[in-house]
């Protein structure tokens, strides 16, 4: 799992390369005619990006609730996989996304501002999901670099065009291979909605069922960003990191802060969850108003940190989501160790034992004040009787979630 709220934050520094990765076997798909590749515009003329800073990250983090969610739409697509992450250059979209030399230069040319990627797939099955929304410097530049990336997965990567029914004006290739024995198939499409520009990628073993079911997430992230506003360029910069005021209630960790570090509404956090159809309906069921992140890597001591403040309605508000986020987690982390820190008995903590000998534990507790809820996740020490460093941030959690 990655994200937010789950049990391996180690797993976020992961990458894998998901396009251009396969070796093709033609004649699995019908290519489509080549007098049929567009209907676009041809040219562009686009604004260079804004400069990276807070604002890029929040933004980023805005497109998070514009970015389809592949298991709202197909309940078996409900593991968390990599890449699962803000976007805030167009060079990190390489051997994370893509392969070497695929899309850089396309995302950088025609203006890429930010984005965002989630991926889900099936635990035990072919079918797996990425989508990539990527702001970019004006609707022909977004529909211009949608050709160019399909063309370049063609010439580079070796993929066939096709045409995907009821899709049949987007770019779309795909690959064909045999995995373990079996068949895989990989489609993907570029969607350009306005100014943002839409990447998905699906796997199955079955061509038809693949197209099917790529179709019913194109209309869901069709209509995911035609409800979007994206920032206009020249304002990124100004743009409020911390629009629920929870940063200042929010402990501050060892360490570089990471891409997650910041706020996040409720359909962004969803691509964090543990089980977002169930925290889908838990969190607005009891109030919530927002959430705010702040995680980190301590390269000193190859520690990892995440502390988080969920703001609800009310107490027993809150009471209830620690309730059912327990429950959640009992199902998620079947080897997890109950333990309590000496400071306050009434603080729920569990570990995580090392995956392997001499590893580091993964230590959470959850606090509560009012109505602030407090998480607090660290990996960095060895014996899971060693609960110092924990105790401490949890206080701090704690102090801060209780200061006027």
């Amino acid at each position: 799992m990655t994200g937010v709220r789950t049990g391996g934050l180690a797993a976020l520094l992961g990458v894998i390369v998901l396009s251009g990765c396969t070796s093709v076997v033609t004649g699995q798909a019908s290519p489509a005619p080549p007098a049929e590749q567009t209907s676009g515009p041809t040219t562009a003329d686009p604004t260079p990006a804004p400069e990276i800073g807070a604002g890029t990250i929040a933004e980023a983090h805005r497109i998070a609730g514009a970015t389809v969610q592949p298991e709202f739409v197909f309940s078996e697509l409900d593991n968390a996989c990599l890449p699962t992450r803000p976007v805030i250059s167009p060079e990190s979209v390489e051997f994370t996304i893509f392969a070497e030399g695929t899309a850089a230069a396309t995302y950088t040319t025609y203006g890429f501002v930010a984005g965002w990627v989630s991926c889900r797939n099936e635990v035990d099955g072919p079918r797996s999901s990425i989508a990539l929304v990527a702001e970019m410097s004006d609707p022909d530049s977004a529909a211009v670099a949608a050709e160019e990336l399909a063309s370049g997965f063609v010439e580079i990567n070796g993929s066939e065009r096709l045409e995907l029914p009821g899709f049949e004006s987007l770019p779309a290739v795909s690959t064909a291979d045999v995995v373990d024995g079996e068949d895989k198939v990989t489609i993907e499409v570029l969607q350009p909605v306005g100014r943002m520009l839409a990447y998905l990628y699906y796997t199955d073993s079955d061509l038809q069922r693949a197209q099917e079911d790529l179709a019913e997430l194109l209309e869901e992230q069709r209509q995911l960003l035609g409800d979007f506003q994206p920032t206009p360029q020249d304002e990124i910069a100004e743009l409020d990191p911390d629009p629920y005021d929870l940063a200042r209630r929010t402990a501050t960790p060892p360490g570089e802060p990471d891409l997650f570090t910041g706020s996040f509404d409720l359909p962004a956090y969803l691509h964090l969850s543990i089980d977002p159809r169930v925290e889908a309906e838990l969190l607005p069921d009891n109030g919530f108003v927002g959430l705010y992140n702040r995680s980190s890597y301590d390269a000193a001591t190859g520690a990892d940190y995440q502390f988080q403040t969920y703001e609800f309605g009310s107490s027993a508000q809150a009471d209830a989501v620690l309730a059912e986020f327990d429950r959640i987690e009992q199902q998620e982390f079947p080897d997890r160790v109950t333990f309590t820190v000496p400071e306050d008995p009434t603080v729920s903590c569990f570990y995580i034992p090392a995956s392997q000998e001499g590893g580091q534990v993964y230590q959470r507790c959850y606090s509560r004040v009012g109505r602030y809820l407090g998480l607090t996740d660290v990996s960095a020490v060895i014996d899971p009787a060693d609960i110092t460093a924990v105790s401490g941030y949890v206080q701090e959690q704690i102090r801060l979630m209780g200061a006027p």
